[in-house]
């Protein structure tokens, strides 16, 4: 391209195809971008990640805009020679000149613009899930060719991180805490410090003292966590880090953590993360005997519940588990449809077709107490030694606020099932983003005695949730707090789960 300068690209204007036009105003909008040449630049970066550009006629009817919205001249030259050597190493028409360039520029950022609008349906709409999944990808890049004629790939390192030991010592010394770190560990997302407090009657100041620590170590924010130690004057500091230094746990991670657990059907045990440290937390649902996840809009609600059933289904058939999914919303279940999992061969979608599997169920609890009672038994699993073979059904509503807001009754059937339904082997899994008295009262709070809170707006809504304050201080992006029946509540961050993660399990 030796016929145009640097200097011409950057007085030029650009424009793209009608369609990715369209799709680059919806992805401003959605994403809270302020112009198109931040989304150009998104798509066009993607576009390059891959291989050679579809044979296509792209239309040039997009509205223009100045090159110089699009690039810096300090960066002018790294995106022209990335255009140059993708159009090289895939074989394409040599770029001899500006309208061969414009050619190009305008079909990566079609070609991208698409591929992020679906990325974007993808994650469900959700924008730490979307955020996660362009985050994930380039860290999955690789470092070297990938099959024939493929281009270098440059790997994105993740930043590692730093031991904080001496700025906690003197943060510690500020707030009027004498303090020496005896070591030091490096979780997903938080680092825990093993602190020994020099005199055992300053831990009430430290308790007292968070909030001072975090503005003294610039936290922002974000609050660090004080738990026990294992030795007599020892106490643990989990602070947060930079999110550059976080670290997800993915499919993977989640099928690997599920190798311990037996997989004879008799159990239901479900893995929504990784603790503080990186251990994988694992809870049998059979014992809580019912869930409620509770969150923000955007915090990783869903992808917490596609986790949860994810772990359900790799460890069953068909014969030892069904699910009975509930959709009122209508976009949370589809990629589930038509699985052989599926309680009465569907998802319940919208309100009406909620009622009536309720009310199904209601009814499938009591034919089954009717069929205990025959036996001369108390629950499934008694039964079963006696020849009733019948699968557990996991119930999960994804919006339990849509049903309760509009059909009052339904909570009441809601509630009998959680009193009754244990023994007949069917358990529940409610989630909301809305956690109010309204939507979740205290009858069915009382209930439901195992929660998982992801990040909320406000500490009454942890409260709702938890019956503790607490979630309103995590990090969000899947960060929550477990509390399960009769333990502790624990800290942990949930995986991370693409819809193309969820089939491949779902489709087993």
């Amino acid at each position: 391209m030796s016929t145009v300068s640097l200097q011409q690209i950057m007085a030029a204007r650009f424009r793209t195809s009608a369609h990715a036009d369209s799709q680059t105003k919806q992805l401003m909008e959605v994403l809270g971008l302020s112009t198109k040449a931040a989304v150009a630049r998104l798509a066009i970066g993607r576009s390059l990640s891959l291989g050679a550009l579809p044979v296509e006629q792209v239309d040039a009817k997009g509205l223009e805009i100045p090159a110089s919205s699009i690039f810096t001249q300090e960066d002018v030259a790294i995106w022209v020679g990335l255009i140059l050597t993708h159009a090289r190493v895939f074989g394409a028409t040599a770029i001899d000149g500006m309208d061969t360039f414009r050619g190009f520029l305008r079909q990566h950022w079609h070609r991208g613009a698409s591929l992020l609008y679906d990325d974007w349906k993808n994650s469900n709409e959700d924008f730490d899930s979307f955020i996660s999944t362009l985050v994930k990808r380039r860290a999955d890049l690789p470092d070297r060719p990938v099959g024939s004629g493929a281009a270098p790939r440059v790997k994105v390192e993740e930043t590692p991180p730093t031991d904080q030991s001496n700025l906690l010592v003197r943060a510690l010394a500020e707030i009027g805490v004498s303090a020496e770190v005896k070591g030091v560990l490096h979780g997903p997302r938080l680092s825990r410090y093993r602190v020994a407090l020099r005199d055992v009657n300053q831990l009430d100041k430290l308790k007292r003292g968070l909030e001072r620590l975090a503005l003294a170590m610039s936290l922002q924010q974000h609050m660090p966590t004080l738990s026990a130690g294992d030795e007599a004057r020892i106490v643990m500091i989990d602070v947060p880090r930079p999110r550059a230094t976080w670290k997800s746990a993915g499919k993977q991670d989640l099928l690997d953590a599920l190798k311990s657990v037996s997989p004879n059907g008799d159990q239901l045990v479900v893995c929504p993360g990784v603790d503080v440290i990186g251990k994988p937390l694992q809870f049998d649902l059979k014992s809580m005997p019912h869930l409620l996840v509770g969150g923000a809009t955007g915090q990783g609600k869903s992808v917490c519940v596609h986790a949860l059933l994810v772990s359900l289904i790799a460890k069953h058939s068909p014969a030892s588990l069904r699910l009975a999914l509930f959709d009122p919303k209508q976009v949370e279940f589809s990629v589930y449809a038509n699985s052989r999992f599926l309680w009465q061969d569907k998802i319940a979608i919208g309100v009406p077709a909620c009622r009536e599997m309720i009310d199904d169920l209601v009814a499938e609890m009591d034919d089954r107490y009717r069929r205990l009672s025959e036996l001369g038994v108390n629950n499934v699993g008694e039964a079963a030694k006696k020849g009733m073979h019948v699968p557990f059904i996991v119930a999960c509503i994804d919006e339990l606020a849509d049903l309760v807001l509009q059909d009052r009754d339904i909570e009441q059937k809601i509630v009998r099932l959680a009193q009754l339904a244990r023994a007949a082997g069917i358990h529940l899994i409610l989630a909301t983003q809305r956690p109010d008295a309204k939507t979740f009262s205290g009858l069915l709070r009382s209930n439901i005695p195992a929660r998982i809170a992801l990040t909320v707006q406000k500490a009454s809504e942890s409260q709702i949730i938890l019956d503790d304050p607490g979630a309103e201080e995590l990090l969000g992006a899947g960060d929550m707090i477990v509390k399960l029946s009769g333990t502790e509540s624990s800290r942990a961050h949930g995986y991370f789960l693409s819809l193309a993660d969820v089939e491949s399990v779902v489709r087993k």
